[in-house]
């Protein structure tokens, strides 16, 4: 028995890869941002337990 065919609706479209380069983009940007806010919050932390 031959196994079925997937739809063609289910292919990748240019449209469908713009989206997730897009999204992946954001997500970067996003964890970038977050990181640096870690960044900055430690050393908040480590001058105060200093001082």
């Amino acid at each position: 028995m031959k196994p079925v065919r997937r739809d063609t609706s289910r292919r990748v479209t240019p449209a469908l890869i713009d989206f997730h380069i897009k999204r992946a983009h954001q997500l970067r940007i996003e964890a970038y941002r977050d990181m640096w806010r870690a960044i900055g919050a430690l050393l908040v932390r480590l001058k105060r337990l200093v001082l």
